[in-house]
């Protein structure tokens, strides 16, 4: 069944184009919108969607339960935002929690002898250290003969912060950027590749996070979740961003332009100033990441006998549990989802004028944006 445009969606569209100085009120107006009939969203665990709802059971590869696919995913939720769903839209999801960019090749081949007009693309943090990082830095535990804790955390960011200038892993974005082009990308289709948004507030010394441990049972903690461990954890988003914005320019073409989640959940984030008396704030719907003391969807609140002591309705011994930290909730994808609805609708329709009055697409207007 088509949908029409609600009106909240164009009163929301128009709003968008406004507050965006680089899109000037077209001269020419398209006859119709040309809006994507096929869509294919590729990645990792930041499209899959781990930890933030319930499993999907709809993938023609059968494996949303192993992928950890679920229904808050942004893929997911901009079906359910953007108007051009209806029930002949041809849409694949082969995202896998875990993957990274070499997993591309595979994601890519279950989708052989098919072509979209729409794909979305996550992938990098994996091969980056984000999970080492989390493990090493957020959420150590006090482990027998073991007592430089920092140390090991800061080789786990020193191992992240090589991988992110080993030029190597960017020439393989890259490759994996012109295969998806190549091989799934119809010749009017688009990509949309997002960064990774920051997980903290701007650190500062002394602030409530300064002292505090991530991990919840506090005799047991190795390491607080200090200022300097944060700062570094933020830098490392923000190379890995810039790094993926730098392939998008060199290699995308007009057909691929790079969406900045992290821009999006500004205020949002773990040790948030305002959030003082409960800085981590895992069940805060304010702060749009998962904590290890998040109740999640899945696997929900844990049955009384399994609940680790003094936390209520949680078993942090849950593998999804586990894996789930630190990945953003539903709203948070629900935020990406309407960033993308928004640019598919601008894509769609939206043209601008050069500098000697030439009507451009937003495609054209982003080649320029990548030269300057």
């Amino acid at each position: 069944m088509s949908k029409l445009f609600p009106s909240s969606t164009l009163l929301a569209l128009l709003t968008y184009v406004s507050a965006t100085p680089i899109y000037t009120k077209p001269t020419h107006q398209p006859s119709a919108f040309n809006l994507p009939t096929s869509y294919a969203a590729l990645g990792d665990s930041f499209s899959a969607g781990l930890g933030s709802g319930f499993f999907l059971n709809i993938s023609a590869d059968r494996s949303d339960i192993a992928c950890a696919r679920q229904d808050g995913s942004y893929p997911t939720q901009l079906l359910e935002l953007n108007p051009f769903v209806d029930e002949h839209l041809d849409f694949e999801f082969t995202a896998c929690s875990g993957d990274v960019l070499d997993d591309i090749d595979g994601q890519v081949a279950k989708l052989t002898g098919k072509t979209f007009d729409l794909i979305t693309l996550t992938i990098g943090g994996n091969d980056f250290g984000f999970s080492d990082i989390a493990a090493a830095c957020v959420y150590p535990t006090l482990i027998d003969g073991v007592k430089d804790f920092q140390g090991i955390c800061d080789a786990a960011f020193d191992e992240g912060f090589a991988q992110v200038a080993n030029q190597s892993n960017w020439d393989k974005y890259a490759q994996k950027l012109s295969l998806i082009k190549h091989d799934l990308l119809n010749p009017a289709g688009r990509v949309f590749i997002t960064g990774y948004p920051k997980f903290f507030a701007e650190p500062e010394h002394g602030d409530a996070c300064d002292s505090i441990s991530f991990f919840p049972i506090p005799k047991l903690a190795a390491l607080n979740m200090t200022a300097a461990n944060r700062l570094r954890a933020n830098d490392l988003t923000v190379q890995i961003n810039n790094g993926i914005e730098n392939v998008i320019c060199a290699n995308g073409g007009p057909d691929v332009e790079f969406v900045d989640f992290d821009r999006l959940l500004e205020g949002k984030r773990f040790c948030e100033p305002a959030n003082t008396e409960d800085p981590i704030g895992a069940n805060d719907p304010n702060v749009l990441f998962n904590d290890l003391t998040t109740i999640l969807a899945v696997p929900g609140i844990a049955e009384a006998e399994k609940q680790t002591p003094g936390l209520t309705g949680i078993d942090i011994t849950d593998k999804i549990q586990q894996s789930s930290v630190f990945h953003p909730k539903a709203a948070a994808h629900r935020i990406l989802a309407a960033e993308l609805n928004f640019r598919i609708l601008l894509e769609s329709f939206v043209l601008t004028e050069d500098d000697k009055g030439h009507a451009l697409s937003l495609s054209e207007v982003r080649a320029l944006k990548c030269k300057s």
